[in-house]
C-alpha cells in the first residue's frame, strides 16, 4: 500500500508533516468523488475490459472494488442520491429535469428541505468544490441570470466549474464558473476532460495554500463517456482496428476475464444478446465497419479520461495528500442503447430529425470523434459495456443499475486488491463518508458500507432497495430481485414481474416467478409500500411524454446585445414553430464589415446571421451536409442601417427567409427542412461566436467589428 513517505520519495519529514495535518483536521480525511457518465459495469480494465484504464486499475489494486454496487438507471437520479443519501424520488429527482413533471418526486432537482453532502460536511469544517456535470437544476434556470438556488454554489459547494444539463460537447462546451458563463481558450487545442482535471487541480492547489488545516471535498463529475464521443485524434488512433472482431467476440472475451479476476462469480452466465441486437456476423460489411469505429471512439474516450484522472492522482501524490484522501470512482448508470447497429454520426439528428443512411455514415467515417461529429455507438456495443448483464441505461435490470465502484484510501488501512460482493446502493455513499468525517448521524435512506473496509467478505447488511425509472420498476430484498419493464401505453397492473435469485443468477437469466408466485406478490406489495414512502406514486406513463417541453413558454420579443452572456438552447427563440423577424441595428464605418450578428446552434446544426466583406448573410445548417444560405446582392455601405431577416413557415418543417437592408428586400432562400430548437446541443450568442462553429465560414469567434446597437428577435405568437 502506498504511504506518505513513499509518495514523497521516501521523505520522513513529509510523512511527519502529513500526520501533523491529519491531526489539525481532527483525523478527518479529504474526500474525492469521481463520477463517470454512462460507463458500463464491464468497461474498466479492473472489471474485465480490454480498454486501457491503468489509473483506475491501480486505484483498485491498492483498494477495493465492488461488484454488487447499484445506482439508478439515469444520471440525475443517481446524482441526487449521491449528493443526499436519499432515494432519488424522495429527493425530488425521479427523472431528469428535461423530462420532469409537476410531481414532488419527479421535478428533476433536489428538494429544498433535503440537505446535500457539502451542506452536511460544512459543519465538520470541510471546504467543498464541484467540477463538471451538474444535472440537478431546473431547465428555466440554466442561464447566467439564474435563479441559482439549485446550482452547485446554491447547494453547498464553495466553488464550481462545469456545465448544466446532460450531453456536453467536449470540443466546444458551454461552461460556467460559479454563477457566470465562461469561455475556455481553445487556441492551443482544447478538450473538456482535460479542462475539468486542470480545474480540479487548481481548486485543490488553492485549498492547500489557503486552508491547509481543514479537509476538502472534491466532486469531479466527468462528461465522459456520455455521447457525443469526442476523442483526441491520437486516442482514436490507438484503438484503430481493436474492435473489428465485433461485439459478440469482445463480450465473450470480457466475460472470460471477469470470471478469471473474480469480478463475475464462477457460477455467472453471459446474458444472451438483448432483444433487437443482431449477431455481429449478420449485419452488413458497412455496418460492421462504421460500428467498429464508434466503439473505437468510445474506448478512446474512456482511455483518455483515465489518463486525465491520473494527472489528478499525480498531483495529490506530489502534494502529499493522497495518503489521507478517500477517493471513490463510480459510474452513474449502465451504458445506454443509442440506436441502430452501426451507431450514429450525429445522435441529435438521428433522434430528433431523421435516420442516417449507412452510405452517408461510411462517407464520413473519418469524422467520428472530431468536432464535426456527435457520435454514439449502437446497442450491441452498449451490451458489451454492460458485460455480462442484460439491458441498458434506463432499465431497472442489472445492465441499467449495476455499476463499478472503486474505493481507494491508503491511510485508511484498506485491504489491497479486494473485491467486495456486498449488495450496496449509491444512497449508501453519503452515510459512509459522513461516518468517516465524524459527522453525527443524519436521517438518510442509505446505510454505511464502511464495515466492508475491514471485512471485504462480511455478509451484506443492506436489506431492501427499490427502483423506478419511467415506469420500469424493481425491488431487491435479501438476495431476491423482482423486476418489470413497463410497456408504453399499457396498464401498469398488466406488466410482468420477473423474479431472480441474485446469488445464483448474476446476469438475471433464469426467471423464477412461476416457481414462487407468493414471493413475487409479497415483493411487489413491498415495492408499492416503498413507492408510497418515496414520492413515486401515482405512476404515470412517462414513456409517452419523455420529450415534454418543460422550458419557459416562448416570448414574443427577445433583445440581444454584443458582449451579453449566451442563452441556453431551451430558452432560445423558437423559430421552428413560429414566423419570426430578426432586426439588427448597426453603425458601420466601412463598406466591408465582418463578424457574427447572431449565432445559434452547435457544430452539427444551427443558424448564423453574419456579415462578410460588407455582405449580409444568413446560413441555416440543417445537417452537416445540408446548408441553406441567403446573401444580399450588394455590400452594405458605411453608416447607420437596419438589417432585417424575416422567416416564414411554408410547412410544418420548412420555411423561407428574406433579407432586407433599411427596409429594401435584397435576397432570400428556401429552407426545405428545419429542426426544433431543442434538438440542438448549444444556445444563442450575439456579436460573436465563441461556441461551436456552425457555418464554418470563418475561424475563431469572428467578433462583429462594427457597432451593433441591439438585435431583436420577434416571434409571431
Amino acid at each position: 500500500m502506498l504511504t506518505a513517505a513513499a509518495l514523497s520519495g521516501g521523505s520522513k519529514a513529509a510523512a511527519i508533516e502529513d500526520a501533523r495535518r491529519r491531526g489539525q483536521r481532527g483525523g478527518k480525511p479529504n474526500i474525492v468523488l469521481v463520477v463517470l457518465d454512462d460507463v458500463g459495469f464491464g468497461d474498466l480494465g479492473c472489471y474485465g475490459s480490454e480498454v486501457p484504464t491503468p489509473c483506475m486499475d491501480r486505484l483498485a489494486a491498492n483498494g477495493l472494488r465492488y461488484n454488487n454496487f447499484h445506482v439508478s438507471s439515469l444520471c440525475a437520479p443517481t446524482r441526487a442520491s449521491l449528493m443526499t443519501g436519499m432515494n432519488a424520488h424522495a429527493a425530488g429527482v425521479g427523472n431528469i429535469a428535461e423530462w420532469g413533471r409537476d410531481h414532488p418526486g419527479y421535478r428533476g432537482w433536489i428538494r429544498d428541505d433535503v440537505r446535500t453532502l457539502p451542506e452536511l460536511l460544512n459543519p465538520s469544517g470541510y471546504r467543498s468544490y464541484a467540477v463538471g456535470k451538474w444535472h440537478l437544476s431546473p431547465v428555466e434556470g440554466r442561464n447566467a441570470t439564474g435563479p441559482f438556488d439549485q446550482w452547485p454554489t446554491g447547494r453547498g459547494f464553495d466553488h464550481w466549474y462545469g456545465f448544466l444539463g446532460a450531453a456536453a460537447d467536449h470540443w466546444h462546451p458551454e461552461l460556467f464558473r460559479n454563477r457566470h458563463a465562461v469561455y475556455p481558450d481553445k487556441s492551443g487545442g482544447y478538450h473538456l476532460t482535460e479542462d475539468l482535471v486542470d480545474q480540479s487541480i487548481d481548486f485543490i492547489r488553492n485549498h492547500v495554500v489557503a486552508a491547509d488545516d481543514v479537509p476538502f471535498f472534491l466532486y469531479l463529475s466527468f462528461g465522459a463517456c456520455h455521447f457525443p464521443y469526442h476523442v483526441p485524434p491520437d486516442y482514436m488512433a490507438r484503438h484503430r482496428g481493436a474492435y473489428d472482431a465485433g461485439w459478440d467476440a469482445v463480450r465473450a472475451e470480457r466475460f472470460a476475464r471477469q470470471q478469471a479476476i473474480g469480478i463475475a462469480p464462477a457460477n455467472a452466465e453471459l446474458a444472451p444478446r438483448n432483444p433487437g441486437v443482431p449477431a455481429w456476423d449478420d449485419i452488413s460489411d458497412d455496418e460492421r465497419r462504421f460500428g467498429a469505429r464508434t466503439q473505437e471512439a468510445y474506448a478512446g474516450f474512456l482511455h483518455h479520461t483515465d489518463d486525465q484522472l491520473q494527472r489528478l492522482v499525480d498531483f495529490l501524490e506530489r502534494a502529499v495528500r493522497l495518503e489521507d484522501t478517500v477517493l471513490m470512482v463510480l459510474s452513474d448508470n449502465g451504458a445506454g442503447s443509442w440506436g441502430p447497429p452501426a451507431g450514429r454520426l450525429d445522435v441529435h439528428r438521428a433522434v430528433y430529425i431523421e435516420p442516417e443512411p449507412i452510405d452517408e455514415l461510411i462517407a464520413n467515417i473519418d469524422l467520428v470523434g472530431s468536432d464535426q461529429s456527435q457520435p454514439s455507438y449502437g446497442a450491441g456495443w452498449a451490451q458489451v459495456s454492460n458485460t455480462p448483464l442484460k439491458l441498458y441505461k434506463g432499465d431497472t435490470y442489472e445492465g441499467g443499475i449495476r455499476a463499478p465502484l472503486i474505493v481507494h484510501w491508503p491511510g485508511g488501512g484498506l485491504p489491497e486488491d479486494a473485491i467486495c460482493g456486498q449488495y450496496h446502493h449509491v444512497t449508501d455513499i453519503v452515510p459512509t463518508l459522513l461516518g468517516l468525517a465524524g459527522h453525527p448521524g443524519d436521517s438518510v435512506d442509505g446505510i454505511s458500507f464502511a464495515y466492508t473496509f475491514d471485512s471485504p467478505d462480511a455478509p451484506t447488511r443492506k436489506k431492501v432497495q427499490f427502483y423506478e425509472t419511467a415506469g420500469d420498476r424493481a425491488i431487491w430484498v435479501d438476495g431476491w430481485k423482482a423486476v418489470t419493464q413497463h410497456r408504453a401505453d399499457t396498464d401498469f397492473e398488466d406488466d410482468h414481474w420477473a423474479l431472480y435469485h441474485a446469488p445464483d443468477d448474476f446476469s438475471e437469466i433464469h426467471d423464477r416467478a412461476a416457481e414462487f408466485p407468493d414471493r413475487v406478490a409479497g415483493m411487489t406489495t413491498l415495492w408499492y409500500r416503498e413507492a408510497e414512502r418515496n414520492n413515486v406514486l401515482p405512476l404515470e406513463d412517462d414513456l409517452l411524454s419523455l420529450e415534454a417541453d418543460v422550458a419557459p413558454r416562448p416570448r414574443s420579443r427577445y433583445v440581444f446585445f454584443p458582449g451579453a452572456t449566451r442563452v441556453d438552447r431551451r430558452n432560445a427563440p423558437d423559430i421552428f414553430n413560429h414566423d419570426y423577424t430578426i432586426t439588427a441595428e448597426v453603425e458601420l464605418t466601412t463598406g466591408r464589415a465582418n463578424g457574427v450578428l447572431l449565432a445559434s446552434g452547435d457544430s452539427m446544426a444551427g443558424y448564423e446571421l453574419l456579415m462578410r466583406d460588407g455582405f449580409l448573410e444568413y446560413v441555416y445548417v440543417f445537417t452537416r451536409g445540408r446548408h441553406y444560405s441567403a446573401r444580399i446582392r450588394d455590400p452594405v455601405p458605411a453608416g447607420m442601417h437596419v438589417l432585417t431577416l424575416r422567416g416564414r413557415k411554408t410547412s410544418a418543417s420548412s420555411g423561407r427567409v428574406e433579407l432586407f437592408v433599411d427596409g429594401q428586400a435584397s435576397g432570400g432562400a428556401d429552407i426545405p427542412r428545419m429542426w426544433e430548437v431543442k434538438s440542438l446541443n448549444a444556445g444563442v450568442r450575439c456579436g460573436e461566436n465563441r461556441g461551436a462553429p456552425i457555418s464554418r465560414l470563418y475561424r475563431g469567434a469572428f467578433r462583429f467589428g462594427e457597432t451593433l446597437e441591439r438585435l431583436t428577435v420577434e416571434l409571431e405568437i
